[in-house]
């Protein structure tokens, strides 16, 4: 390897370094960017939600049929096993904030009326998630007694809540399909396939999407009840911390950032799945 003399090296460097700074702000711009778009949209504290430890099983539950949950606890606790050493919030939510990142940048840092409108929202959705089953019904129906407002409307047409809530649901549902063969005696179908099959197995079932009458039923009401709790927050909000935050998710970069938002969310979701999946079944003892 040539060296290059001590005295030239300052030199060779100083483009790097020069480059580096100029990049710096709009790096720091697209983190921002990132960090408030998932706050807006409640991304953290939707997946610990739905893939923290016992959510997983919990979820799986609620999409099987009574008989299957009468004799599913077995397979429901080799999930919860299997889901705690598959689904990583942390690294999941870090995943999707740097593709979240890398597709706004371009776009400028949130102004500080975005981000205290941001702070507003969020804890707009925290309160609500605390509230027990009562308080809940009576903020939703008074939020959503108000008149339609074209600007909440077409905010919430520009929020992924819906979205991501079509990925919680098919998670739940496949996690749910593999517990009750399981729980029904049928582990021989998963069992016997070797790794990369079952892999591709998941796969096909994933991009084939919900397809039976009742659980594409499920989705539709799961969405629309996601849409309609948004709804009601947005109702809530001071009218001045919605336009603010609507102008903000109407600029150039806003379409590319929910999109990376969206496929990096299925995207953790999908493989976190599989692996879990995986672990299910090979720990799983055959008949």
């Amino acid at each position: 390897m040539l060296a290059l003399p001590v005295s030239s090296r300052p030199f060779f460097l100083a483009p790097v370094l020069l480059l580096s700074l100029l990049l710096a702000p709009v790096m720091a711009s697209a983190q921002d960017r990132a960090q408030a778009l998932m706050k807006f949209e409640g991304v953290q504290a939707r997946y610990q939600a739905a893939y923290a430890p016992g959510a997983v099983s919990r979820d799986a539950r609620q999409l099987l049929e009574p008989p299957d949950q009468a004799i599913a606890d077995k397979a429901l606790q080799a999930l919860d096993a299997a889901a705690a050493r598959s689904f990583d919030v942390a690294a999941s939510v870090a995943a999707i904030q740097q593709e979240v990142a890398a597709a706004g940048k371009g776009g400028a840092a949130p102004a500080p009326q975005v981000q205290a409108a941001v702070a507003r929202f969020s804890k707009l959705r925290a309160d609500y998630a605390a509230m027990d089953d009562a308080g809940k019904l009576e903020f939703f129906n008074r939020e959503r007694a108000k008149p339609a407002d074209p600007a909440r409307t077409e905010l919430l047409e520009r929020m992924a809540v819906a979205d991501v809530r079509e990925v919680d649901f098919s998670s739940q549902l496949l996690l749910s399909s593999v517990v009750k063969q399981l729980a029904r005696g049928n582990a021989g179908q998963f069992t016997s396939l070797p790794d990369r099959t079952l892999d591709m197995a998941v796969d096909t079932l994933w991009s084939r999407g919900i397809t039976s009458p009742r659980p594409r039923n499920l989705l539709i009401v799961a969405r629309e009840f996601e849409k309609q709790v948004t709804q009601a927050l947005l109702a809530a909000l001071p009218d001045a911390d919605v336009a603010a935050l609507l102008a903000w998710r109407n600029d150039a970069q806003a379409a590319a950032e929910r999109e990376a938002l969206v496929g990096t969310y299925r995207a953790e979701v999908k493989a976190s799945g599989a692996v879990a999946i995986r672990t299910l079944v090979r720990g799983w003892p055959r008949s």
